[in-house]
């Protein structure tokens, strides 16, 4: 037998050339065209393209036979094939996923599958998911069956009603549990802005920043400024201008009212020594005292100052003429300006009291640890810093320094005053300069104390003197006068506390403010 084509696409026709005598029966020549010229044929070309046309064996006089026995034209099929070859189904009822194609014609197929089965064979087991997860990848043969769980916080947000960006005039309020950039809105409640705009601008205010609320325009406000004008106990004068800044309805120029309580001191009523001072209303005063004496250089004492002058010191005793320095401070070589402007204590008096506490007249009373034990033998104790206790500072002072200077123990606050000299005024060498000075006694710090009201007012009439009088601020003043030994064998000065006038007694280790005295 010739082969004379092994295949023809689509409407090609196979002829096989062959004797007669070749054929023996219909079944071995199906059985030999399957296992050779059909099986080459339909295994070298793909399913989908391949169609055969019948099959015919052509003997010697033109015949088709198959066979001896073949009294026809027999032909073979190509779903005859798929069938013999377990293809059994032609096509799948509606619904079922086809399964294998027989490689020699596609409509045959092995199985017809059930779409859920073949989806779940297939990995596609997912029915349902739990926020913010949702079912992705979907089976293409079923609606409810997906091969994943895929989180979409965005998407879960925004189906539970949340969003990303409020309208004008709200604001976000619940945070979405999946994302918080996504949120419910609420009506801006506008918080501070309190006024409408009838309120932001009504008498005495100014409208300011605007807010709003669902559509609702809310106000802040303020008082108005009124530069220039004030607010007036009494009321205005007549013919001011007025301004009202809130509820406060303020004036250019004000009425002058005086409380006649107050301000009842006047030149008919403060006469002789006393002279008007402190706070004026209506040509009144509110005070009315007899000022202190002002020292001058030239030994002359005025109540008022005198410009042309040189004061030196303000009078603690008329009766027996004696003044004390006012301009005794200095800085202490340990500190400086920056430690006076650091000083941290009471506000009213923190300026006056740094200087107290920073001043070169701010010493303790002796140079050597050693020395606190020593009693000056020709000082005078004073049981209890009596102040009655004599001699006055002036002899206590000399004594001290001849002590010193006999034994060279130093006593710091003596050593102090007789450096002292003012600081204009009395050159070294005048009844005022370097040497004439003393370290009050315990009596004269009690004198002091009684007139320093009067102290006060004077020092604030002289243009350069500083504040000596220290009484609100643990003020220790540093006397002149020894107080009897203790147990221990240690000595120790009189000091007096102008806050509360009181005496008590200092280590000799300690100290206090040493304020410089002369005689005039």
């Amino acid at each position: 037998m010739k082969i004379i084509s092994k295949s023809f696409l689509l409407s090609s026709v196979v002829s096989l050339v062959l004797p007669q005598t070749s054929f023996a029966s219909l079944s071995s020549a199906y059985a030999s065209l399957v296992d050779t010229s059909q099986n080459q044929a339909f295994e070298s070309k793909p399913a989908q393209s391949l169609k055969l046309a019948a099959v015919h064996f052509i003997t010697n006089d033109g015949g088709v036979r198959f066979g001896g026995n073949n009294p026809g034209n027999q032909e073979f099929l190509p779903g005859d094939l798929c069938k013999n070859s377990g293809y059994r189904y032609e096509g799948c009822p509606a619904g079922y996923v086809p399964g294998e194609a027989c490689p020699h014609d596609s409509s045959f197929v092995k199985e017809c599958i059930n779409p859920d089965i073949w989806c779940r064979d297939n990995d596609y087991n997912v029915t349902s998911c739990t926020l913010p997860k949702y079912l992705s990848d979907q089976c293409p043969y079923s609606d409810t069956l997906y091969k994943s769980c895929e989180e979409d916080n965005a998407r879960a947000c925004q189906e539970a009603g949340y969003v990303a960006e409020c309208e004008p005039g709200k604001v976000k309020d619940k945070a979405c549990p999946y994302d918080e950039s996504y949120g419910t809105c609420i009506c801006n409640p506008c918080p501070g802005f309190d006024y409408t705009a009838a309120e932001a601008s009504a008498q005495g205010y100014v409208p300011g920043e605007v807010c709003n609320s669902c559509g609702t325009t809310k106000y802040k406000r303020s008082e108005a400024l009124c530069d220039g004008f004030k607010t007036c106990d009494c009321g205005g004068a007549t013919g001011a201008q007025t301004c009202w800044s809130g509820t406060t309805k303020k004036f250019d120029t004000c009425k002058e009212c005086c409380d006649t309580s107050v301000y009842k001191y006047d030149t008919a009523n403060c006469t002789g020594d006393y002279q008007l001072a402190g706070n004026s209303c209506g040509g009144k005063y509110d005070t009315c005292i007899k000022p202190g004496l002002i020292l001058y250089s030239d030994r002359t004492t005025s109540r008022q100052y005198l410009p042309e002058k040189t004061a030196i010191g303000v009078v603690i005793d008329e009766e027996k003429k004696i003044a004390a320095a006012i301009n005794n401070f200095g800085f202490h070589k340990d500190y400086n300006q920056k430690d006076v402007d650091n000083c941290v204590i009471e506000e009213k008096s923190l300026y006056q009291n740094c200087f107290y506490f920073y001043s070169a007249a701010a010493v303790s009373w002796i140079s050597s640890w050693n020395e606190k034990k020593v009693d000056i033998p020709d000082l005078q104790n004073c049981s209890e810093c009596n102040p009655d206790c004599l001699p006055d500072g002036k002899t206590n002072t000399a004594k001290i320094t001849t002590y010193s200077q006999r034994t060279g123990n130093i006593i710091l606050p003596v050593q102090y005053v007789n450096n002292y000299q003012p600081l204009n005024g009395c050159p070294s060498g005048s009844w005022c300069g370097k040497g004439n000075w003393f370290l009050p006694s315990i009596q004269q710090l009690n004198t002091f104390s009684h007139n320093k009201e009067i102290i006060k007012n004077t020092i604030k009439s002289i243009p350069y003197a500083e504040p000596i009088v220290f009484d609100d601020y643990k003020s220790i003043y540093n006397s002149s006068n020894e107080v009897t030994q203790d147990n221990n064998s240690q000595d120790y000065f009189c000091t007096y506390n102008l806050e509360n006038k009181s005496f008590g007694i200092t280590s000799k280790i300690a100290g206090g403010f040493s304020l410089p005295l002369i005689e005039y």
